[in-house]
């Protein structure tokens, strides 16, 4: 059974788990990839891409207007 991805623990995900946290389409996060426009720290392992969650965490901590 798949667990959905969780800010809660720190872990490494996809593309598509990463969308889904920050709730933005999986395409945007592409786009900032290749443009720079966010640099959402991610890694490469062949040719997947996967975030850790603690990198978003941070990314939304950063982004966030107080």
């Amino acid at each position: 059974m798949d667990t959905p991805p969780s800010l809660n623990i720190d872990t490494i995900i996809d593309t598509i788990g990463a969308s889904t946290l920050l709730n933005i389409p999986a395409a945007t996060l592409i786009k900032w990839r290749s443009t720079g426009q966010n640099k959402i720290p991610y890694i490469k392992i062949g040719r997947q891409v996967k975030y850790r969650t603690s990198a978003l965490l941070a990314y939304i901590e950063q982004h966030t207007v107080k």
